[in-house]
């Protein structure tokens, strides 16, 4: 199982991550650092949105698990 790491050590090479709202404490994000997407400064980009944010709109991330495997021990789709 993952734990919540610092922001400050959040991959910024482009992957998705679930990170935590620094204003919404209880609100979980799917954000990815992409800088040169609208050329501002709010690197952090939602998933669901074209919403993007500054470096300090999260606290604490962590990756995605694996996905689960099936019978025949490949990940299901």
């Amino acid at each position: 199982m993952f734990t919540w790491r610092s922001m400050g050590r959040a991959p910024q090479d482009g992957r998705w991550i679930i990170a935590i709202s620094r204003h919404e404490p209880d609100r979980r994000a799917v954000i990815r650092w992409d800088p040169k997407r609208f050329g501002d400064a709010r690197p952090w980009h939602v998933s669901s949105c074209d919403h993007s944010y500054p470096t300090d709109a999260f606290t604490d991330w962590m990756p995605f698990p694996d996905c689960p495997s099936g019978e025949d021990g490949k990940p299901e789709a």
